[in-house]
């Protein structure tokens, strides 16, 4: 009884969906949303779309300036079509005072959490900057050329920002996220969508989101993660590429995530990190130029104050370092992790917690963890 109810609720929402386009040039927002007059503004096809519905973002491979949010959603689908989320702004090359040859300033409001990204010509500049690195600005005038400083205002509103070097083509960081979740989400699939210049994460997944699905999406040169999943959201991403973030993923507290050919790399910090829950990469790549390259510890329970211990399934995975300089892998206490077939080089072994391998290789040797 209860699987002829279902079906009929599945065929009640298939034949009630609708798609929703999304086109930032040709676009308004008191269009009717259908392909002939899309919305300007993503996240108001988000607020419209109803179970079932599909929302296309176009033009194929655009830039948006936007952030979606998605909160209370249930059987959505985001075809993201190639856009790219961006987090950053352009700059006027106009309006700018020079303090000195070469060096400028402009004033700006204050930026949510006080980080700072500059991206000249495309390129994310964080001055040496992320959430686990937070040196000093250098003074304005010890500027190199294509550097930048904040100097913050009394007000706490505004600061100056100053650049050395060519006002033309800067972009500032200006918004959180690219996607974004919170409260209670069910069944979300994206598909084909990109993220970069965040303040924070290009993928900030919060909440109790479950059985989200990711297809084809990336998160690169964010302040902080490519994709960070928090709380108790379940997720799984296939063919993800996460580059020149703090950390490449970061998935947190009771999640539980499930990678898929996916790559990570270029990171400042950690390229895979997981704090409690349930994990697994498979036939993935791990390229370390940060710190640690793969890090498995346990994590606060938001639900107590008791710690969520983690573990995590590793099967045909490369992790390398980028370099010639070892980078760690680490398993923190009371945590497992099991690698099957994978290929470990320039990767050196800390482990305090539960290791298995089989069929796998260290610097091209038979692995065996002690």
């Amino acid at each position: 009884m209860a699987a002829i109810a279902l079906a009929g609720l599945v065929s009640v929402t298939s034949l009630t969906a609708a798609e929703w386009f999304v086109n930032p040039e040709s676009g308004a927002d008191n269009n009717s949303g259908v392909k002939a007059a899309p919305l300007k503004t993503a996240q108001i096809a988000v607020s419209r779309a109803k179970p079932g519905d599909t929302i296309h973002l176009l033009p194929e491979g655009a830039v948006y300036r936007q952030m979606l949010m998605l909160a209370g959603k249930t059987n959505l689908t985001i075809e993201g079509h190639g856009v790219t989320l961006t987090g950053a702004d352009p700059l006027p090359a106009d309006g700018w005072e020079t303090v000195a040859p070469g060096l400028h300033r402009r004033q700006l409001p204050r930026t949510r959490l006080d980080r700072h990204l500059l991206i000249r010509d495309g390129k994310m500049n964080r001055m040496g900057r992320s959430p686990s690195v937070n040196v000093a600005f250098p003074a304005p005038e010890a500027l190199r050329d294509g550097e930048f400083a904040w100097v913050p205002q009394p007000d706490e509103k505004t600061g100056w920002l100053y650049v050395r070097g060519s006002t033309t083509g800067l972009e500032w960081s200006v918004r959180d996220a690219g996607l974004a979740t919170g409260g209670t989400n069910r069944s979300i699939t994206v598909r084909n969508l990109h993220t970069r210049h965040a303040l924070n994460d290009g993928f900030n997944i919060h909440g109790d989101c479950r059985e989200l699905r990711c297809f084809n999406i990336s998160g690169h040169e964010n302040f902080d993660e490519g994709f960070s999943a928090h709380d108790t959201c379940q997720v799984w991403v296939t063919d993800g590429k996460f580059r020149g973030n703090d950390n490449a993923v970061a998935d947190v507290n009771l999640c539980d995530s499930y990678y898929t050919r996916c790559e990570f790399r270029d990171s400042v910090s950690v390229e895979v990190l997981f704090q409690g829950g349930d994990h697994r990469l498979d036939d993935c790549r791990i390229i370390a130029s940060g710190k640690t390259a793969f890090s498995l510890s346990s994590g606060g329970n938001p639900r107590s104050k008791e710690a969520s211990h983690a573990k995590c399934l590793v099967l045909g995975t490369e992790i390398s370092s980028a370099d010639k300089a070892p980078r760690p892998l680490r398993i923190a206490e009371h945590n497992a992790a099991t690698f099957t077939n994978c290929r470990l080089n320039g990767i050196t072994v800390s482990n305090r917690g539960k290791l298995t391998a089989t069929e796998s290789t260290l610097d091209g040797a038979p692995w065996s963890p002690r």
